[in-house]
């Protein structure tokens, strides 16, 4: 019953907040790219990976191929199917492990349930829902193995954490531990196991290495995920904790969860997704959370409420729960974000919110009201060259493989603005080789600190012999033109576009390392004052 009833609320609340994001606009234009026959890639003929979740990119490519629905309303979709099913998985596994109690009561799923962040990323276009399913099906996974179920399909689905999402792998190695602890094969099984869950996330990314030239996505270096940035990461936190007054809860139904065991094994299994969850909070503050609002918090709360879903019926259990669900009552209805569909001060996002608001639609799953809300004076059926916010049109470089270039920094919509063929510029460096490889030049919004200045895009696609009015911008983009035809700038821009041929793909495998390392630094970023 009360796995119906999580399902049902999750299902309710997801459907009633659905939504696409402007990033996940950003995934729907990959996928469309690959189902055209152009590869998993955001522009014809630059091998960049915009895309962080590579699990959620051919998800969404194989349901959209067969449905031949539109991609951004499958992505909503199926969003949503990953959350209820990971709300469904999530109760379960604790159900089998509290498996000596007829009765249960909700608990952690009431904490999972209230939360305004879990209804609005549910949704979202972006892979947050997969993560969610992924968590929960490793867990029920493990929690099964460790009650002497089978242990292959979990050795699997442990193996695909870094193709949901790369900061899962912090996830692998706790669960696996667990595992072997729990059913210690030998020293060679045990190594067929890792092999095993290995070998797919191992060969793909031997493909990106190849493919794309980096060891890491595209988007972890528009990011510098590897930064460390504790106190933006504490800032993040915080503005999640204390929104929706979450240490009560958590302080009351986590030691629960704990006090209900009896055996070594159940301790062993809820501590699993426990220290997973300290794990992935350290990632979080490590690298400064993110600029949408709760969107890195929820993989941890739901690892952490996973052994404290539902709880036996008992006095002690039976009192917490009724103060958990006056919360939960008060939280559903009663929480907001102080910056509510808007930019905060901090440059976190209430960003369904903002977007609702930008758009004038309550529910934006498409990719049209956000081109209506965005409209581009630019004919794209007739419209040349190459188009540079702030700066006159100019030619675009006979080499390239299209007639028009764009260049912006909502990358989403600008790319659902024009047709595949046309050159969406990232100006933000998520699907911009040169971009994502700038050093850091802002400092408030994770994300929105490498704004490429407008001599860049221009030396990189304008054509040869052109002139610019300005004559200052005209000597800077001779001096950068300069820079990109030799050394690392060329290798890079060869990496992405050069014809990838089987010397280019080892070309690219071997040096990827070094490529990924490589960062130029400029002092004319425009950044917002």
């Amino acid at each position: 019953m009360i796995t119906v009833a999580a399902a049902a609320v999750m299902a309710f609340a997801g459907w009633q907040n659905r939504w696409i994001s402007d990033d996940g606009l950003i995934a729907v234009r990959t996928v469309q790219q690959l189902l055209s026959g152009h590869g998993p890639v955001f522009n014809i003929g630059e091998r960049v990976e915009a895309n962080t979740s590579t699990a959620w990119t051919y998800l969404i490519a194989l349901i959209s191929w067969l449905t031949q629905g539109d991609v951004a309303y499958v992505s909503v979709l199926l969003g949503l199917v990953c959350a209820v099913g990971a709300v469904t998985f999530a109760v379960v596994g604790a159900m089998l492990l509290h498996g000596g109690s007829r009765w249960f009561l909700p608990a952690g799923v009431l904490v999972v349930l209230a939360l305004p962040p879990f209804w609005e990323y549910a949704t979202s276009g972006l892979e947050t829902g997969l993560a969610f399913l992924w968590i929960s099906v490793s867990w029920w996974l493990l929690v099964r193995a460790a009650s002497g179920g089978p242990v292959l399909p979990l050795v699997f689905v442990l193996g695909l954490a870094p193709l949901v999402r790369p900061e899962l792998a912090l996830v692998y190695p706790i669960f696996f531990g667990a595992l072997l602890v729990l059913r210690w094969p030998g020293w060679w099984p045990a190594a067929r196991w890792f092999a095993m869950s290995l070998a797919l996330p191992a060969a793909y990314q031997i493909f990106r290495m190849g493919y794309y030239g980096l060891v890491v996505p595209n988007t972890a270096l528009a990011k510098e995920a590897g930064e460390a940035r504790w106190a933006r990461g504490l800032l993040y936190a915080g503005d999640t904790v204390l929104t929706y007054q979450l240490v009560g809860p958590l302080l009351a139904v986590i030691p629960l969860s704990l006090w209900a065991f009896r055996t070594r094994r159940d301790l062993i299994v809820s501590m699993a997704p426990l220290l997973a969850g300290v794990l992935m909070l350290l990632y979080v503050l490590r690298v400064g959370g993110d600029f949408m609002h709760g969107r890195m918090m929820l993989p941890v709360l739901l690892l952490v409420l996973l052994p404290a879903m539902v709880l036996p019926l008992r006095a002690i259990t039976a009192l917490t729960c009724t103060v958990v669900t006056l919360w939960a009552v008060v939280c559903a209805v009663a929480f907001d974000v102080p910056y509510e569909q808007a930019v905060g001060p901090d440059g976190i996002a209430d960003e369904r919110g903002f977007y609702v608001v930008q758009t004038k639609d309550p529910h934006p799953v498409t990719a049209t009201p956000y081109v209506r809300a965005s409209p581009n004076a630019l004919n794209a059926a007739n419209a040349t060259g190459l188009h540079v916010p702030d700066t006159v049109p100019v030619p675009l470089r006979p080499d390239q493989p299209a007639r028009l270039a764009v260049a912006g920094k909502v990358l989403g919509t600008l790319g659902a603005s024009f047709p595949l063929d046309v050159l969406v510029v990232d100006q933000l460096g998520l699907a911009n080789a040169l971009g994502s490889h700038m050093a850091l030049a802002c400092g408030q919004r994770v994300g929105h600190e490498k704004p490429l200045p407008a001599a860049y895009v221009l030396a990189d696609y304008m054509a040869p012999g052109t002139r610019l009015p300005d004559e200052r911008l005209q000597a800077e983009v001779e001096r950068i033109r300069s820079e990109l035809a030799t050394g690392r700038f060329r290798d890079l821009l060869d990496a992405t576009r050069a014809p990838l041929t089987p010397r280019r793909f080892w070309d690219n495998l071997v040096s990827a390392p070094a490529r990924t390392a490589f960062r130029f630094s400029t002092t004319t970023a425009p950044c917002p004052s």
